[in-house]
């Protein structure tokens, strides 16, 4: 026998909605139209000037960071197709490139430029990104910007901001990580602040029931139920704890051969997640206390 064998599930329909990465199913963020509109507002100068104010959106994890900044570039991009505007939105996460470097490189790729992945150095970037630009606006949305901004001297984003009709998007989880940039480089890039407020019930309920929708069977969670997770959700404000609560209650049910997720297996989901979640802050202020001893020795 195998390790693993398909079966149609008498739980899920599309488990793949519960991921935390997933977009909304509806392709726009839920309950968060008023922050969409400001930033729409402070970029919109772009289509006519080629250049906008620059924008620091900051909030905790969790609170639709990433999927507004995406949903914002798609209609920046189908704006732009729609009057002509040459105009190019590029998005990276420097969570994920970890370095100035290897941000830059995600960057002019993301411009269409055909680069090696490695063996140039930085000047030769900065040289293909600047070619780019002769006749074109670009936004750049650079996502986990914090993971970047403190390995320089000069930050990348301080390059960037002093090109020609070059507009930012930053996004980090503290308001500190743009209060600390260097003088001169906040100087210049004078950003707009945007903090995203963690999601109400209300708002995490509707969030959490248009997920369910799309990825269970009808019947198999009731209501209640997931007014239990929202409330979870809720005390962790992360919306993503709540997908990750389903999709383990879901596989919990799954496994003993039920058809519908009981009050059991939401316990021990709940248990089981927000566990993690406490050994990941954990993880996290021992990262801090390291730094901070390596800076007094």
């Amino acid at each position: 026998m195998t390790l693993f064998q398909h079966r149609e599930s008498r739980i899920f329909k599309d488990a793949r909605w519960l991921q935390p990465l997933s977009d909304p199913p509806s392709g726009k963020p839920l309950c968060r139209d008023a922050d969409l509109k400001t930033m729409a507002l402070y970029i919109s100068d772009v289509f006519t000037r080629g250049q906008a104010r620059n924008l620091f959106i900051y909030g905790k994890p969790g609170t639709g960071k990433t999927v507004c900044i995406k949903y914002l570039l798609g209609e920046i991009r189908r704006h732009a197709d729609e009057n002509r505007v040459s105009l190019i939105a590029a998005y990276v996460n420097a969570g994920k490139t970890r370095t100035p470097y290897y941000t830059m490189l995600e960057i002019v790729k993301e411009l269409g430029l055909n680069v090696p992945c490695h063996g140039w150095q930085m000047f030769r970037l900065k040289q293909a990104f600047e070619g780019a630009l002769k006749d074109k606006a670009v936004v750049i949305a650079i996502d986990e910007v914090d993971s970047i901004i403190f390995k320089e001297k000069e930050p990348l984003v301080y390059y960037l901001n002093r090109q020609p009709k070059t507009t930012l998007i930053l996004a980090s989880n503290k308001i500190a990580d743009a209060t600390s940039l260097p003088s001169r480089a906040l100087s210049t890039l004078q950003p707009k602040l945007l903090m995203l407020e963690p999601y109400t019930p209300e708002e995490a309920k509707a969030i959490l029931v248009e997920r369910v929708e799309k990825a269970f069977h009808s019947g198999a969670i009731s209501s209640k139920l997931l007014g239990i997770i929202t409330e979870a959700t809720c005390k962790a404000e992360d919306i993503r704890l709540g997908f990750a609560i389903l999709l383990s209650a879901g596989l919990l049910a799954e496994k003993a051969g039920k058809t519908k997720v009981d009050a059991e297996d939401v316990k021990v989901a709940i248990q089981s997640e927000t566990r993690l979640e406490l050994f990941q802050k954990l993880e996290i202020l021992k990262k801090k206390v390291e730094a901070m001893h390596k800076r007094n020795r």
